[in-house]
């Protein structure tokens, strides 16, 4: 039985017999001869049905045909300097696997502006269009990258649970299930897994999951729920962690420019990549007061404004579209991070900005258990409640971490305006469909 081919396997030369199948995303009809552009994920061949050259079974089959039906193709190339990609199909056989419902939900041409809102609905439809499918392949390249650096830097992957007993980062912002006869949480992250697990001597853990925010935000940055890339590492200074996750996202920008299909995707989209030479790293003071020098109003966090303010400023002092934001008041920061101690007030936290936007957020945290008792009760909240705690009485490891938000690093790759459109099943206030 004939292999079926990808569009970009068939070889361009006369006579090969190949097998194709795909979505028809064009008919053309010129009287004697109809062309069907047939489109699978590796773009697109032209199938060309004439008389006299096909069967009268086959030119009848053809007018039956909706647009974007499922169709299986067989037949015998031939070099066409006309045909796209340089070479047509001469059909011997066409099966109509699924005929296409007319009309069609949304327009997939480009020709039509559909709003992103009926996108998402019919998310897997539009996805048919190339720059949009592109967006999910060059998702997987991340995620595949970065898990390719921590497998190459002595990183054990461990696979934590999305069901907590306690809310990670206290607050309100969490979703609350039931589970069995008790409330459980949704894990706002893996934090406090992937710490844990530090105390069994492996020293060096990833994750790569979902993870559940309940923050009622409808914006262009924001989603309930996220991709999030964790790392957890035995070290002892901010340094060494901005150090690792400085050679991560280097490992990624590099493998990302390699590849033939990430750079086909770049171009789609009319954007380039680079990483600085090394990557600037502020306080917190620092950044705010150059962003007050600049007319922007500061406080303990960065506000939206302000990191697109400081990501300028650092591409124009630094020639870096990344930048290193250091040293966040304690007061605002999670319970786990260490305080300084030349300033009790402040963490030993970081987050990476990249054009405009936090991507990464972690900092060294609190392993002495006594002190992460007196943060958690700083926080107002119940130790008894962190069923984690009991591992930190027994010779817990100094260590830090990150996580890095996978959406957010696709959105700004490719110069998305939405971070919806980064999500395969977004999920925001108001959206648990599709």
């Amino acid at each position: 039985m004939l292999r079926s081919h990808y569009s970009s396997e068939v070889p361009k030369e006369d006579g090969a017999r190949v097998k194709l199948a795909g979505f028809v995303a064009a008919i053309r009809d010129i009287g004697r001869i109809k062309f069907l552009l047939l489109r699978d994920r590796e773009g697109a061949i032209q199938v060309t049905v004439k008389r006299g050259e096909v069967r009268e079974e086959i030119i009848k089959l053809t007018e039956e045909i909706p647009k974007e039906s499922f169709v299986v193709v067989e037949g015998k190339t031939r070099v066409s300097e006309q045909a796209p990609g340089g070479v047509e199909i001469l059909p011997e056989s066409i099966k109509i696997v699924s005929k296409a419902a007319v009309p069609f939900p949304i327009d997939i041409s480009g020709k039509i502006q559909t709003s992103l809102d009926k996108r998402i609905d019919w998310r897997f439809l539009d996805m048919r269009r190339k720059e949009i499918m592109d967006i999910f392949i060059l998702e997987a390249k991340v995620v595949r990258y970065l898990e390719e650096f921590c497998e190459n830097n002595g990183f054990i992957r461990i696979f934590t649970s999305r069901l907590t007993s306690a809310a990670t980062e206290g607050g309100a912002d969490y979703f609350p299930v039931m589970y069995f006869d008790r409330e459980a949480f949704l894990a706002q992250s893996p934090q406090l897994y992937k710490e844990s697990v530090l105390a069994s001597g492996i020293d060096r853990v990833y994750d790569v999951g979902f993870v559940y925010r309940a923050e009622p935000h409808n914006t262009t940055r924001h989603l309930c729920e996220y991709i999030s890339f964790d790392t957890e590492l035995v070290c002892e200074t901010l340094e060494e962690l901005l150090d690792v996750k400085e050679e991560m996202m280097r490992y990624l920008f590099d493998k990302l420019n390699r590849d033939k299909k990430v750079r086909e995707i770049l171009s789609v989209y009319n954007q380039e990549i680079r990483f600085p030479k090394r990557i600037p790293r502020i306080t917190l003071e620092e950044a705010n007061k150059i962003l007050r020098e600049r007319g922007v109003e500061t406080g303990e966090d960065l506000s939206p404004r302000g990191e697109r303010v400081l990501c300028d400023y650092c591409r124009e002092t630094y020639d870096s579209e990344f930048v290193f934001v250091t040293h966040f008041p304690f007061a605002g920061k999670p319970f786990y991070l260490m305080r300084c101690r030349e300033n009790n007030k402040l963490s030993l936290s970081f987050d990476l900005l990249y054009r405009g936007l936090e991507i990464t957020s972690g900092g060294i945290r609190e392993h002495r258990y006594e002190e992460r008792i007196n943060n958690i009760k700083a926080k107002g909240l119940n130790p008894e409640q962190y069923d984690h705690l009991r591992f930190f009485k027994y010779g817990m490891p100094p260590h830090g971490g990150f996580g890095t938000g996978i959406e957010r690093v696709v959105m700004k790759i490719l110069g998305l305006s939405n971070i919806r459109e980064a999500a395969l099943f977004p999920r925001d206030p108001n959206r648990l469909k599709p």
